[in-house]
């Protein structure tokens, strides 16, 4: 099966193209690409899991939040 993913890809709820293991293994994985280039980034804390609206409902999302994260200005 291939999978496209795209910004509007759900992460989570319904739809969703990965179950919650797989989830946390994606943002594992990304934050260890973080890691590999000098930046230690931690997606998964108490700041992100307790947001009203979750960072991790789509692709856009985590991005948008990534960026927050990392305190880069989008231009």
């Amino acid at each position: 099966m291939v999978l496209e993913v795209n910004e509007q890809t759900r992460l989570i709820g319904k739809d969703a193209v990965f179950d919650s293991l797989g989830l946390v293994t994606i943002i594992i994985d990304i934050e260890s690409c973080f890691l590999d280039i000098g930046y230690e980034v931690s997606l998964i804390s108490e700041k992100a899991l307790s947001r009203k609206i979750s960072p991790f409902r789509s692709v856009n999302s985590l991005a948008n939040f990534i960026v927050k994260v990392l305190g880069v200005e989008n231009e």
